[in-house]
């Protein structure tokens, strides 16, 4: 099982939108990442990705990003079909003792999906993207693309009935993948399936907030 350290906080999230991103320009991405490096399903095309985490006490800042000469961007409006387009993802199961997790699905355009739920066939959509999430993505001209936001403690709460602590584990995974211009499905860490299924939370690995 892959496990990541999430650290405190020592740099704000890149604004992202309208600019060109390079995670070695980034303070925010001076950190250790988690590399999104693993295809398990055929194809040669696996693009670099990455998934850089910090929190404090109010949430959890997420940047997840790409390497890619062309990417899909189709889909602009929340709850579209986003996994279809170049898309990063971020899937959590924030307490151990319950059984649901939370999806979060962005493509190169910003736009999100967000459900919650123990499962794939049991899950409940986020009808609009939540306040305090602030979800952007940058410009793409043929190299990194990223989308970046904040996770509230506050939602965590309201979904799941309390918040997050210093020193917990979580379990979850990050996924790169699209369905359309360049197939492809990656992830951090490894899946067992015969064929791409990112809803396996059998297959997380282990976040741990720094305490």
């Amino acid at each position: 099982m892959q496990s990541y350290i999430i650290r405190r906080a020592c740099a704000p999230l890149p604004g992202l939108t309208g600019a060109i991103f390079d995670p070695a320009a980034e303070p925010f991405c001076r950190g250790e990442y988690a590399p999104i490096d693993r295809y398990a399903w055929g194809g040669e095309y696996r693009p670099e990705a990455r998934a850089y985490l910090a929190w404090d006490e109010g949430g959890i800042d997420v940047l997840l990003c790409a390497r890619e000469e062309t990417i899909s961007a189709r889909t602009t409006e929340f709850g579209g079909d986003v996994w279809k387009d170049s898309c990063l993802e971020w899937f959590l199961r924030p307490f151990e003792d319950d059984p649901r997790y939370i999806n979060i699905e962005t493509n190169a355009a910003g736009a999100a999906v967000i459900a919650v739920g123990p499962d794939r066939e049991h899950r409940q959509r986020l009808s609009a993207c939540p306040a305090g999430m602030d979800i952007r993505a940058s410009r793409h001209a043929g190299g990194w693309w990223a989308v970046a936001y904040r996770l509230p403690f506050d939602l965590i709460g309201a979904l799941f009935g309390r918040r997050p602590e210093a020193g917990m584990a979580f379990f979850g995974n990050f996924y790169k993948c699209d369905e359309s211009l360049h197939p492809h499905f990656g992830s951090w860490n490894p899946i067992e399936a015969p064929a791409p299924d990112f809803h396996r939370p059998e297959c997380f690995g282990k976040l741990m907030l720094e305490a």
